[in-house]
Formats: C-alpha cells, sequence, structure tokens
C-alpha cells in the first residue's frame, strides 16, 4: 500500500508539473486555473512533513500600525503528529496557546501555564480573520488573474501569480465591494511556498492582510508533553 501511494504522489507531482509548467510558457492563466493548482499543491504538501506559518494582520487604515495580530504555526511531522502555536496580540496585550496532537491524543498549554490534556480538540482553533468579512447576501464576482514575474531561487525556478476578486453585495439598498488581492508563490515542481492576500472594502478604512509560508525540511519529531496529574 504504501508503495501504491508513493506512485499515486510521483504521478501527481510529474501532472502537476507539466501542468505548471505549460501554463507558466502560455503566460495566460484564470484563476480557475490557479485555484486548482493551489489545491494540488496543497494535496502534496499534505503527503510528507511540513511547517506552515500563517499570520493575520488587521489594520483600522492603510499606512497605519496595525490593531491586530495573530500568527498560527503548525508542524506536521513524518509520523503525521500536529504541533498548532497561536499567538495573537493587540497593543498591550499577548496570549498565546499551544495544540499537541498525537495519536488521537490532544495536549493544549496557554501562556506559562501547564500542560493540559484535551478530548476532543478545540474547536473553531485558528479560524482566519479574513472569514468574518465573507457574511452577507451573495455577492456578485469579477475576478482576473495573471503570472506577475517568474524568478529564479535558492528554491528552484518560481512563478508568481496574483488573483483579483472585486465581489459586490447590496446591504441596506446600497452596493457594497470588497477587494480581495493574492499572490501565489509555486515553485517549478508545482510546491506552494507563499500565499500572500490583502482584503478591503470600498469605501471603509479597515485592510485585513495575510500571509502563509510553507516550509518542508527539518522538521522535529513531535513528542507528547510531560504532564503531571
Amino acid at each position: 500500500m504504501k508503495y501504491i501511494r508513493k506512485l499515486g504522489l510521483v504521478a501527481s507531482l510529474v501532472l502537476s508539473v507539466f501542468a505548471h509548467a505549460a501554463i507558466a510558457q502560455s503566460k495566460e492563466i484564470t484563476s480557475t486555473e490557479i485555484s486548482k493548482m493551489e489545491q494540488s499543491a496543497i494535496s502534496m504538501l499534505r503527503a510528507g512533513p511540513y511547517r506552515s506559518i500563517w499570520t493575520s494582520w488587521v489594520f483600522p487604515e492603510r499606512g497605519k500600525e496595525h490593531s491586530y495580530k495573530t500568527t498560527m504555526t503548525t508542524e506536521v511531522d513524518v509520523a503525521g503528529n500536529t504541533r498548532s502555536i497561536q499567538e495573537d496580540g493587540t497593543p498591550g496585550s499577548f496570549r498565546r496557546m499551544e495544540v499537541i496532537s498525537i495519536e488521537g491524543q490532544h495536549y493544549r498549554k496557554i501562556d506559562e501555564g501547564p500542560w493540559q490534556r484535551l478530548s476532543p480538540p478545540p474547536s473553531g482553533y485558528g479560524q482566519p480573520v479574513e472569514s468574518q468579512l465573507l457574511t452577507g447576501s451573495r455577492p456578485r464576482f469579477e475576478l482576473t488573474a495573471r503570472l506577475s514575474e517568474t524568478q529564479d531561487t535558492k528554491e528552484g525556478l518560481v512563478s508568481i501569480y496574483e488573483t483579483v476578486s472585486k465581489s459586490t453585495r447590496e446591504e441596506n439598498g446600497k452596493d457594497v465591494v470588497r477587494i480581495s488581492t493574492s499572490r501565489f508563490w509555486f515553485r517549478y515542481d508545482g510546491m506552494l511556498l507563499r500565499k500572500d492576500m490583502e482584503a478591503e472594502t470600498v469605501g471603509e478604512s479597515r485592510i485585513v492582510r495575510n500571509s502563509t509560508v510553507y516550509e518542508f525540511t527539518n522538521i522535529p519529531r513531535i513528542e507528547a508533553p510531560n504532564i503531571n496529574q
């Protein structure tokens, strides 16, 4: 079964490489194609150990200091065990929570407090801030996408794609327009190295920015914490 799984992963990787190369050469792409590339990259990511670092900032207005920041670092080792560290901060306030999951057992530590055994794992943990902006009536969408640039990096050839989503929905008899700009860093083999997003509502000063960085090397083995009963 492991051999078959590896063959499937290799086949998926090869197909992704060819598709990625073809799109990069044509320099013509749609937001749907980029979404499929992202889904393929996430599937490959979950097949092995990795680390993702997701950071979100809320700014009261462009050019001002952020009013809220949260960072979620997630590690998955070769055995499929996970460690998630969430750090939330506002001016004058900071909170840290760490959750470890090993073979169905879950542990949590808040700030400098003791480790606690959990069952089941905490719900809603690490929910992205931008999800709060998606409520309301069904919007109308305008989508654009392009290959922004190609860079030769230590990771190899990296293609940077950009998508812009403009949504319009009616609220209290008025059109509310929200613009989201996303950038994706795809390595030559289809792996996603980074994703950035900025969202704003026309006529409002608040801006939300997210950034996710993916790493695939030097992922330590995750062990259960010591709990003094």
